[in-house]
């Protein structure tokens, strides 16, 4: 059934978004006053990265850095994976479980950022697939 879905039937399309150069004070008062877990990074509407609440743990607060001195493009996730707009459910869950990622960046054919595709994304829209994705949400420990 996945393998008939288009990601963007089920992405999730309005995202916020900061610029490489947006300093992660803003990027965390923004994620905090909307409750977001991620925020998408973008340059000239393409994505460069990805900055999740974990990023902001490890990179940043981890090792006292002060938000104010640090700019979005320091702290994100890159290299970044995304999908095209076209790709099926069941190519975004292979994409997701070998990079192991919880949020897949779409974009359309010129690369510019559309949405993402989150396991949330998935979970709601195609439950059948909840299995598949339970990797992703509990890894096996060595």
């Amino acid at each position: 059934m996945a393998s008939n879905i288009l990601v963007r039937d089920i992405m999730t399309k309005d995202i916020h978004v900061a610029r490489n150069d947006t300093s992660m004070a803003e990027v965390i008062a923004t994620m905090a006053k909307y409750d977001l877990n991620f925020m998408m990074v973008i340059q000239s509407e393409k994505p460069t990265g990805i900055i999740t609440t974990h990023d902001i743990i490890v990179r940043l607060l981890g090792l006292g850095i002060a938000p104010s001195a640090v700019i979005a493009r320091m702290v994100y996730t890159n290299p970044l994976v995304t999908i095209n707009e076209e790709g099926t459910v069941e190519d975004a869950i292979k994409l997701m479980k070998h990079w192991k990622i919880k949020h897949l960046p779409v974009v359309n054919k010129a690369e510019k950022l559309i949405g993402v595709l989150t396991t949330n994304d998935i979970v709601f829209h195609v439950p059948s697939m909840i299995s598949t994705l339970e990797e992703l949400c509990h890894p096996k420990q060595p």
